[in-house]
């Protein structure tokens, strides 16, 4: 439960906290794979209720554990269910969202994350690891409740025939305005899901083609190489506490990985309030580049401070460095995790929602939430042993130079999607147009009949 805060005082007891760790990234992708099974049928809102309730069940498995399978049982079904609940999730928040508010909408999921994260922190340095899995399964529980008052996506409604309700939740999502205003867009809606119906008239290896083509290859690629490079822009909070005790932080090791899972708060709070202005892609090389930057010094100190190895016994320690320069690792980390949450931790789930065609959005975002979170498995579970062939000072470059590298590929495959609408992204990945690489700036909604604030009314 809290193991991105136990300090372990060998090296036996960190590849420990690596499996524990390890486990909720292995069982993730599951999850993903089975959410389009849980989303089809059930819709959106009915989806991350019958969800929640799972999470509630996990929760209490850890408050009533009484031998060790009990926690890796809980530590599975939190991961599985957490990847049943990507696809619902992000999906719901595009499907209801417009072009200048998708990408604000959907940082809000990764900024719920960082939220959980340092409540889980805080809480788990004051209770006990089962009061703390108590308190946390009230919030699942809560959620049960609270989605009953937000409505169903429209385009869900019109799959399954109820119109005159998905008029109404259109209406209600467009500022509370009247349906007449909402029309125009509801028949252009309706058009196109009504073209994708008489398309999917076709056998199962027909349908299996629409993951052999460019509107499901170049996405899925992007969101892979996305997924990649946040995995190595981030120090893992797994071994934060290790591994500011070999280098020696200034402060408490417990309080730095607080202050981790704040700056992480602190980043994802302004990702939703710059997306709009900056775009994505300006942002991401704003963050990689500091990023790198950080990643760069944050190997220097330890290779010159003699920090190689996470067995104390295999240092040669320069205390002088140690003395004088002690704030670099723990600034330079804070500075990459901040900028971490800026875009790249994030980037790969937007795109999740926004580039692929409607048709295959459930099961290709599912997917790509898989191959992102086996990613991640892959980096967290290979750490320690980089950490023994290049040292810790050899990942921290191997990070730095994962990013530069990665910069430069998204320079030139990264497309701007701030802005545009979801049909414009499908197109431009069919190659019948190009996306320009402006953000295209909009003061609310496309909508013609939308009302602003502060006209409409409850």
């Amino acid at each position: 439960m809290r193991c991105g805060l136990q300090k372990h005082t060998d090296y036996r007891g960190i590849g420990l906290s690596r499996h524990y760790c390890s486990l909720s990234f292995f069982s993730v992708p599951l999850g993903c794979f089975a959410s389009r099974i849980a989303t089809k049928p059930f819709g959106r809102i009915r989806s991350m209720q019958l969800i929640s309730c799972l999470f509630f069940g996990a929760f209490l498995i850890f408050y009533f554990a009484s031998q060790a399978w009990h926690v890796f049982l809980g530590l599975f079904l939190t991961g599985f269910t957490g990847g049943l609940l990507e696809a619902p999730t992000l999906i719901y928040a595009v499907e209801i969202t417009e072009p200048g508010l998708r990408g604000a909408l959907i940082s809000t999921t990764n900024l719920a994350v960082c939220l959980g994260i340092l409540q889980s922190f805080i809480l788990g340095s004051i209770f006990p690891w089962r009061t703390m899995a108590l308190i946390n399964s009230s919030f699942p529980l809560a959620t049960v409740f609270l989605l009953f008052l937000i409505p169903e996506p429209a385009q869900w409604l019109i799959r399954s025939g109820n119109f005159d309700k998905a008029r109404k939740n259109l209406a209600w999502l467009r500022g509370w305005t009247t349906i007449r205003n909402i029309e125009k867009e509801f028949q252009i809606m309706v058009d196109e899901i009504e073209k994708k119906k008489l398309e999917k008239k076709q056998t199962i290896i027909e349908s299996a083609k629409s993951f052999l083509r460019p509107t499901f290859l170049k996405p899925f690629g992007l969101i892979c190489l996305a997924s990649l490079l946040s995995s190595f822009g981030l120090f893992h909070t797994a071994y934060a506490v290790n591994s500011f005790e070999l280098l020696h932080a200034p402060i408490n090791s417990y309080h730095a990985t607080i202050l981790l899972g704040a700056l992480q708060l602190l980043g994802s709070i302004l990702l939703m309030i710059l997306v709009r202005f900056l775009g994505k892609r300006l942002l991401l090389f704003i963050s990689q580049s500091i990023i790198f930057v950080g990643f760069l010094f944050a190997g220097i100190y330890a290779y010159s401070a003699g920090a190689n190895y996470f067995d104390s016994a295999s240092n040669n320690l320069n205390e002088a460095i140690v003395n004088k320069y002690s704030w670099v690792p723990l600034t330079c980390i804070a500075a990459t995790n901040f900028c971490s949450f800026l875009m790249p931790i994030t980037l790969p789930f937007m795109l999740m929602g926004e580039l692929y065609p409607n048709d295959i959005r459930d099961a290709a975002a599912g997917m790509s939430a898989a191959a992102g979170y086996y990613i991640g498995f892959l980096v967290n579970k290979t750490f320690l042993t980089l950490v023994n062939v290049a040292t810790l000072a050899g990942v921290f470059w191997i990070n730095s130079c994962v990013t530069l590298i990665g910069i430069l590929l998204m320079y030139f495959l990264l497309p701007e999607t701030e802005g545009k609408n979801l049909h414009e992204i499908t197109e431009h990945y069919a190659g019948r147009r190009k996306l320009t690489n402006n953000v295209r700036r909009k003061g609310g909604l496309d909508n013609e009949g939308f009302e602003g604030d502060d006209e409409s009314k409850l």
